[in-house]
């Protein structure tokens, strides 16, 4: 099959979007289909990354605007230059506004549900209003529905009345061979003395929070490496940088990718998952992988991969309880590590991407 993907970012700046984009599509050329992956980009060209094509396209600098019209124009370049398309593979909804344009041309669509865009609190009341619309609008525009969990599922479901089929995310099982890279002594990071964050910084995933619970601890001895970066709201993240001043066990690392982010995860004592909205997280299934005790917010995306005794829990948001958290985990070292091992098996035997990919290719195969 030759499948078109549309609406992630630039492959050197890959957040959940573009991670599943480029992991599935090198997937799918190992089993012998054709993928090829457009993406919002500051310049225009093309190369092939890992057996596929990726098409850089340049759109508006309008926040709002610059998915829909990027949408539009890969569509378009589809349809005139890329010819045999089975599919076209919209990421989100503003790129799948142009998907009854493809099938005009006899190109089967889908639109893929990365989670509820209008939640964030990013967005004022009036732009969630617009965002909750467009929402309904593409929920009854696109044939085709695919979600990242089984929690948007069942809104779409229930919202809609709109059928909607899971394709998890998905990740690489930890490689026991590779090498570290420097970054645990380029930040003076201790091994197997720091909590890990990791994740863009934006306030839905509530590093504020999680600064805070974790001055408020005041655990001796132990460190908490926060991994992220936002260039789209620099602002926000000199505030996280204020909220730590005086706090020398407090640990900006910026955007981690490759080795510098695999070792972090190899060598951390636990990772912190403290968000109020998720899809469905990518760093969370990893921090799983590496067998990584777990301290997480209760909310249904974490939910959906942990049981009740499988991290130690808190409300979104509550510093308290996300403090109380931090202490009983070095405090008592066998409860935090209690349900390492069956995390592992549950990523392993659920959400690696070459049991996604196989879902994912069995379902294009049932779209009629």
């Amino acid at each position: 099959m030759k499948i078109v993907f549309i609406g992630g970012r630039d492959v050197k700046k890959i957040g959940g979007i573009e991670s599943y984009m480029y992991n599935l599509a090198s997937h799918l050329v190992k089993y012998g289909h054709e993928p090829i992956v457009f993406c919002e980009s500051d310049h225009n060209e093309e190369e092939i990354v890992n057996g596929f094509r990726v098409i850089h396209m340049t759109g508006p600098k309008s926040y709002l605007l610059r998915k829909p019209l990027v949408g539009l124009k890969a569509t378009l370049y589809t349809i005139r230059h890329i010819k045999g398309t089975d599919f076209i593979h919209y990421n989100a909804w503003p790129p799948s506004l142009s998907s009854p344009l493809a099938g005009c041309f006899g190109i089967k669509s889908l639109m893929q549900g990365h989670g509820l865009e209008w939640q964030r609190s990013k967005y004022s009341p009036q732009q969630q209003r617009i965002l909750k619309f467009m929402e309904r609008v593409t929920a009854h525009l696109n044939k085709n529905l695919i979600m990242c969990s089984d929690d948007q599922t069942r809104y779409f479901k229930k919202k809609y009345n709109r059928e909607a089929t899971t394709i998890p995310t998905a990740i690489n099982l930890p490689d026991p061979n590779e090498e570290d890279s420097d970054v645990l002594q380029k930040f003076g990071i201790i091994p197997g003395r720091y909590f890990l964050f990791l994740a863009r910084l934006v306030q839905d995933k509530n590093p504020n929070y999680l600064i805070e619970a974790f001055k408020k601890a005041a655990i001796p001895g132990f460190q908490l490496v926060i991994a992220g970066n936002n260039p789209e709201n620099p602002a926000y993240v000199d505030q996280l940088h204020d909220l730590a001043k005086g706090n020398d066990n407090i640990i900006f690392t910026g955007a981690v990718y490759d080795k510098d982010k695999t070792t972090l995860l190899k060598h951390a004592y636990g990772f912190c998952m403290p968000s109020t909205i998720e899809g469905l997280s990518i760093a969370l299934l990893e921090a799983m992988s590496y067998k990584l005790p777990i301290i997480a917010s209760d909310i249904p995306a974490n939910r959906e991969l942990l049981g009740q005794n499988d991290a130690l829990w808190h409300t979104p948001e509550d510093i308290n309880e996300m403090a109380e958290s931090l202490s009983v985990a070095t405090h008592d070292k066998d409860i935090f590590q209690r349900s390492v091992e069956q995390n592992y098996k549950h990523v392993a035997e659920n959400y690696t991407w070459d049991k996604v990919t196989l879902k994912y290719i069995r379902h294009l195969e049932s779209i009629r």
